[in-house]
């Protein structure tokens, strides 16, 4: 497996302060920079990732989300 930079331009330095609700579901594409301040609160804070992707794609063998013991499923 190979990564390919197409732009190695860095992104700009802009910094825009999204505040939401206690309990908001905040969806982000994965290319997108973001950053969390850190979380001074007595409570954990739950971050998940959720990958879709074609059902006919084929993963390399070396693809981290290879786990023979726990195949990936489809939602349908």
């Amino acid at each position: 497996m190979q990564i390919i930079t197409l732009d190695s331009t860095p992104f700009e330095k802009t910094e825009t302060a999204v505040e939401v609700n206690k309990g908001s579901l905040v969806l982000l594409h994965g290319r997108l920079p973001h950053y969390s301040c850190e979380n001074k609160s007595k409570k954990s804070r739950h971050a998940y990732a959720l990958h879709i992707i074609d059902g006919n794609s084929v993963y390399p063998k070396e693809n981290w989300l290879q786990r023979p013991s726990l195949p990936l499923k489809g939602f349908i």
